[in-house]
């Protein structure tokens, strides 16, 4: 779970209003947060609720616990200041927004909780800033238009931002920054292969940054006491991009800065056109009927209510007869379905102002047939020596298709995926295992890895079963077929059925090293068919997944063990 730190001085200043720890605690739960820690004035808040990067902020805090209906943050104005993206950027690092907050001096607190904000942002949500990363400047010394570039690594220095005492203002070209400043040393394997690389500077040629490593000091250091800040976000993922960009000028809007947008002019088309404005007006509207409300929260309410408890949690209401439109704040990008708007009414609303409800059944709960079969088998392999491991049912494409050396036609792709990594749901558990493999090069081997889990299969009648399956691993410099065979046998004998090996040929294994396990009988039933497969991995896979050492595999449905 995230923690993020923050003052509490500085947080009750965006509360306007002084809070008892009691009181504070209280008001926490409207962001699924808790008070890990207290120093003094500094508090670590640990957030539950991992998909709003809104509240990684003393600001977005502070936003939700003032349950205050909410101005659209963007009105029409006429837009001055531009960002022009070079083409050779779209297959580098494509994507930048911008605005500009002026009106008041910015203070300390002010600085170190943007900064927090900053770090948050790029680091948990921008995955290390490899999809997101946040740059901010003294206006004052920039000249817009504003120029996103493509160059090579020679063709500029500039003096960076927070320099290491042995080059202190040194100038140097940005392969230099990669190899000899801290910052370009934890954040180079982000533009590892690239030829060219990002570059941020004004229509004056006063450098910005080296996106998204590390800021020009003479515009990028931003002290007490500077009025016109311009912050800009480059990425990866756009829908990602726009929603930061949202948070951040909400948090300076928060503090009392006006916001002027900039308009992004990019050379190539985008998933949200060519010429962009940002911060960026999201419109994300549900259609929620009341009877909705009230069948999942087990209660009669009233509209206003209803519409009370939105807009004090940022949502925009209308009300229909007994239709809600409801829109999503445009900081807000975590909304998948109208059960989330409720569960946010029940939220604003009180989990203690529910009546509690009597049971109106007793029933006496038991393991089903297949978690004793899952429990038996996990103590078989660990006495036999392998070490459990647990993997993601969803996971990238690529893992499960190129690298195994398949074709795409038995893997079940997600329409929606958040990210890629997550794009398909997995048909066999032992791609998840070579990932592990593939991590774990400095660990003394022999390596003995197994994993109980569940898989979606594709079927000949367009059906996609959920199956448990039980996947074990070996890997050293002489695994083999046989080694792994003895292991099967002995979990067969422990599980109670018999079985034949059939040769087959997979692209995934070494040919003549590979066979379908079958089942011929178990003690109480006469279950026949194939429920898996043993074999030597290919050393092409091998290599897909960068692994150094042979390694043999078993796979066996323990769903169909739990069919008899």
């Amino acid at each position: 779970m995230p923690t993020i730190s923050v003052s509490k001085k500085d947080l009750e200043s965006l509360l306007q209003t002084s809070l008892s720890l009691e009181e504070l605690e209280k008001s926490l739960q409207l962001v699924k947060g808790e008070i890990k820690l207290i120093e003094k004035d500094a508090l670590r808040i640990e957030l539950s609720d991992t998909n709003r990067p809104d509240l990684l902020s003393v600001e977005g805090i502070a936003r939700q616990i003032r349950r205050e209906k909410r101005n659209k943050i963007i009105k029409k104005q006429e837009v001055k200041n531009e960002i022009i993206v070079d083409s050779e950027l779209k297959n580098i690092r494509p994507y930048i927004g911008g605005f500009l907050a002026t009106g008041i001096p910015i203070d300390e607190s002010t600085l170190l909780a943007l900064i927090e904000t900053q770090e948050k942002l790029s680091d948990v949500f921008g995955k290390r800033r490899k999809n997101i990363a946040i740059g901010v400047y003294d206006a004052e010394k920039i000249e817009f238009p504003v120029h996103y570039r493509a160059v090579t690594p020679e063709s500029r220095k500039f003096i960076p931002l927070h320099n290491d005492p042995v080059n202190s203002d040194c100038e140097l070209n940005l392969s230099e920054i990669l190899n000899k400043h801290p910052k370009g040393k934890e954040y180079k394997y982000i533009l590892q292969n690239c030829k060219k690389f990002p570059f941020l500077e004004d229509n004056e040629g006063k450098v910005l940054s080296f996106p998204p490593i590390i800021n020009s000091k003479l515009t990028g250091e931003v002290t007490p006491g500077i009025q016109n800040i311009f912050c800009e976000v480059t990425g990866k993922n756009l829908s990602q991009l726009l929603l930061v960009i949202n948070i951040l000028a909400e948090n300076f809007k928060d503090r009392g800065f006006k916001i002027y947008p900039c308009l992004i002019k990019y050379s190539y088309e985008t998933d949200f056109g060519k010429d962009i404005i940002t911060p960026y007006q999201f419109e994300d509207t549900s259609l929620v009927h009341q009877q909705k409300f009230e069948h999942l929260l087990g209660l009669k309410l009233e509209k206003e209510e209803i519409k009370e408890h939105l807009e004090q949690m940022g949502y925009f209401v209308e009300i229909d007869k007994d239709n809600f439109k409801i829109t999503s704040p445009s900081y807000r990008k975590d909304i998948m379905h109208t059960v989330d708007i409720i569960e946010d009414f029940a939220i604003s609303r009180g989990y203690d102002s529910f009546s509690p409800a009597p049971l109106e059944e007793f029933t006496i709960g038991k393991s089903r047939k297949i978690e004793k079969i899952i429990h038996k088998t996990r103590e078989i392999m660990i006495g036999c020596g392998f070490v459990e491991v647990i993997s993601n049912i969803l996971d990238s494409p690529t893992n499960f298709v190129s690298n195994m050396e398949l074709p795409p036609s038995n893997i079940i792709e997600l329409e929606n995926p958040v990210a890629e990594s997550y794009g398909v749901l997995r048909n066999s558990i032992i791609p998840s295992l070579l990932q592990v493999e593939a991590q774990s090069s400095k660990a003394t081997y022999p390596h003995q890895i197994f994993e109980i889990g569940e898989v979606v299969c594709k079927t000949d009648s367009q059906t996609a079963p959920t199956l448990v399956k039980l996947a074990a691993m070996i890997a050293h410099s002489n695994a083999n077929f046989s080694e792994l065979h003895s292991f099967l046998d002995h979990l067969a004998y422990y599980l109670g059925f018999s079985y034949k090996l059939k040769k087959i040929n997979h692209p995934s294994f070494i040919k003549g090293r590979i066979g379908n396990i079958e089942v011929n009988t178990t003690p109480k039933s006469s279950l026949q068919g194939e429920i898996g497969i043993l074999g030597e991995i290919h050393p092409k896979v091998l290599e897909n997944f960068k692994i150094k050492y042979p390694i043999s595999v078993f796979e066996l449905s323990l769903s169909f063990l739990n069919q008899e």
